[in-house]
Order: structure tokens, then sequence, then C-alpha cells
């Protein structure tokens, strides 16, 4: 469960998309600085495709072994710990926010996806916070066998003594839903279980589009209220507190940025927070 949770915003972030201004088509951006001659490089991963459609070209391996650094949104991902609180909170019961008809539709769920009865779900489950049971449902519809951008990057850059670095902790990431309220939380529960039999195909029209390097089509689809909490907390804030360490690093460093695509996306994504800092973005064909 630890790795399918760690994974969870990650995978989320591309998921559900935001209504934003896409770039273009390219997901690998070069970036310099008239104050130095270090180059860097800004990646947009998809944190999780099959292992089928796999997107990772020769050259993402060539611009990583040119630079001094890796950084992803967290470092050493497979070997990070999650605490208990960040998962459950004993005072809060999720049935307590939910109608009849929204508890029943879950039980039913958890009965023919997780093979649990009523009762042990409860059990199991009845002072989970949302969002772990939006992972599990996530989780159900992945391919069986995929592949990781980060997984990858981290082998390079271990064999090659790269560097690593990460824009924040699995504590941050996690503690991202104690901003979001609870019923909230729940309406983005329930669309995600009403969603369950599009999620497939909308999962693989998904990795066509990033392997047509098309990061405009990635950047569109929701644009109602619950997407917007979802995209000023998930994005928009994460992305601000991320420029400040991207630009130190790359002070003295040639870095390879490795995130989300959707965190690249429109006029809050990372794009254009660094050519508002001075940065030359350019896109480059993989």
């Amino acid at each position: 469960m630890k790795n399918h949770i760690i994974h969870f915003i990650f995978l989320y972030s591309l998921i559900f998309p935001f209504c934003s201004n896409g770039q273009g088509s390219a997901l690998v951006y070069k970036v310099s600085n008239d104050s130095n001659d270090k180059v860097s490089y800004l990646f947009g991963t998809m944190h999780v495709m099959s292992e089928a459609h796999f997107f990772f070209p020769k050259k993402i391996s060539i611009l990583l072994k040119e630079c001094e650094a890796l950084c992803m949104e967290i470092n050493n991902i497979e070997n990070q710990s999650i605490e208990p609180n960040l998962l459950f909170n004993p005072e809060k019961a999720i049935q307590d926010f939910c109608s009849k008809e929204q508890w029943d539709s879950l039980c039913r769920w958890a009965e023919s996806d997780l093979f649990m009865s009523k009762e042990n779900f409860e059990a199991n489950f009845r002072f989970a916070k949302p969002f772990v049971l939006i992972q599990f449902m996530v989780n159900l519809n992945l391919p069986p066998i995929h592949k990781s951008h980060e997984k990858e990057l981290e082998k390079i850059a271990t064999a090659s003594n790269i560097a690593s670095y990460g824009l924040e902790t699995i504590d941050e990431q996690l503690n991202i839903f104690n901003q979001i309220a609870y019923p909230t939380q729940i309406s983005i529960l329930m669309r995600q279980l009403n969603e369950l039999d599009t999620s497939i195909d909308d999962f693989i029209e998904m990795e066509a589009a990033y392997n047509a390097q098309d990061l405009d089509a990635l950047c569109t689809i929701y644009n109602d209220e619950i997407m917007k909490t979802l995209h000023n907390e998930l994005l928009l804030k994460r992305n601000e507190n991320w420029i400040p360490k991207m630009t130190k690093l790359m002070e003295n460093k040639s870095v390879f940025f490795a995130v989300g695509a959707a965190h690249l996306c429109g006029d809050d994504g990372l794009i254009e927070l660094l050519n508002k800092k001075g940065y030359h973005v350019e896109g480059m064909k993989l």
C-alpha cells in the first residue's frame, strides 16, 4: 500500500488534468539564464504508463547525463515511509460525510472491487481519509504491468553518479489533502466512483496524447469548482513553492527537473513562472 499512496498525488495530477492553456507539442524544455552558462532541462512526466506504451526516448537519458543533478517531486521515492496519521483520522468517519446512498455505493464498490464485505470495509476504512479510497479506485484501473519515468530516471542517475534532489517531501505531498475539506474530498471520491467505467479509456487516451508529445491535450479537461480547488492545491500552490527551490539549484548546477506534465501547463505552470523569473525556456522534440 505504501508505494501506491506515494504515487497517488503524482498520478492524480494527470488522471485529472485541469482546464488551462497548454504549451504546445513538447514534453522537455531547455532552461537557461543570462546570469550563468548552466543549461538545465524541465521534463513533464506521466508518472505511470503501461509497459507496452511506455515513452522514454534515448534522448531523455542523454540530456540527464549532461546534467549535474536530477531533481524530481520527491527524492528516492521508493524508500519513503508514511506516517499513519497522514492516511487515517480517528476523529472523522467517512460515513459521517456521506449520504446513505453514497455510503451504500461505496460499500457495493468495496464488495465488487476490493472483495470486502460491508463489515470488513467499515472495519478497515471507516477512518481513512477520503483520498485513500480515491487512490484505491485509481490504482485498480491502472495497467497491470506498468512503468514509471521517475524510477527510470533514478536508475540512470544512480548508475551515472548524478546527485539527486526533491522539491518536496512525502509528508508535504500528503498534507495537501488536509487543506481540502472532507465534503469536497467526498465529492471527488464519488465522481471517481461514478466514472470508473470510463477511466480506463481516459487513461488510454492520455497515454496516446503523451506519446504524441501533445502537452496541450494533456492540459485540458475539467473546469468546475471541484477541479478549481484541486488545481489550487495540487498544482498552483506547489508550483509557486517549487520555483524558489528550482532557481536556487540552478544558480550553480545544470539540473534535470522531472515533474508531472500537468505542472507545466498554463499561466501558473512552471514554464511561465520560470519565464517570469527571467529564464529562457525552449521546447524540445524528443
